[in-house]
């Protein structure tokens, strides 16, 4: 992810000329070019972070001010080539992550069920939803004694605290599009 370097580098250069310095004293302070430092505050070049930590040393002001007023709305891409691949004790079949994970506050998943693979969910926890969508193939979702059947096109969305079981009971590939809220991975 690239930080929104233009904001920062604007706040930078607001700073440096309250502070009454030229670019010349801020080289002096930081030991880095003229050059660089132009190019930070116009936001063309991206600040390491020893780079960043030297200017905001230079004008005696705290790295935090630099990110307050940035938005923390963040967009996250899964290209399908470098989806990161979880595994699942007891479960079979691939599990890609479609959603960034970490701190996330939903999960979704792209789970690959080959005939007779299942998905066991033996570490429950105490809230949260999870729902699911086959895309292509047929599954049979369980709940202790409670059984459904699901084609390409079903949907089924269930209370995560309920032990729970996928398994793909027909011929070809079961794909679905799985989410949890909150992630559990």
């Amino acid at each position: 992810m690239r930080l929104p370097i233009e904001t920062i580098g604007h706040k930078i250069r607001m700073i440096r000329k309250e502070r009454g310095f030229t670019l010349e004293i801020m080289a002096n302070k930081t030991g880095l070019s003229k050059g660089l430092l132009s190019q930070v505050e116009r936001g063309i070049s991206q600040p390491s972070l020893d780079s960043l930590w030297k200017i905001t040393k230079a004008l005696e002001s705290p790295i935090i001010h630099f990110f307050e007023d940035i938005d923390q709305k963040q967009v996250h891409v899964a290209r399908q080539h470098k989806r990161r691949q979880l595994v699942f004790p007891e479960s079979t079949g691939t599990y890609s992550l479609l959603s960034m994970g970490g701190s996330a506050k939903l999960g979704m998943l792209e789970v690959r069920l080959k005939p007779g693979e299942m998905a066991v969910d033996k570490f429950v926890q105490t809230e949260g939803e999870e729902c699911f969508t086959v895309i292509t193939g047929s599954v049979v979702a369980r709940f202790n004694d409670e059984e459904h059947v699901l084609e390409a096109g079903d949907s089924i969305s269930f209370d995560s605290a309920k032990n729970h079981s996928v398994e793909n009971c027909g011929e070809t590939e079961a794909v679905l599009i799985w989410s949890v809220t909150p992630p559990q991975f």
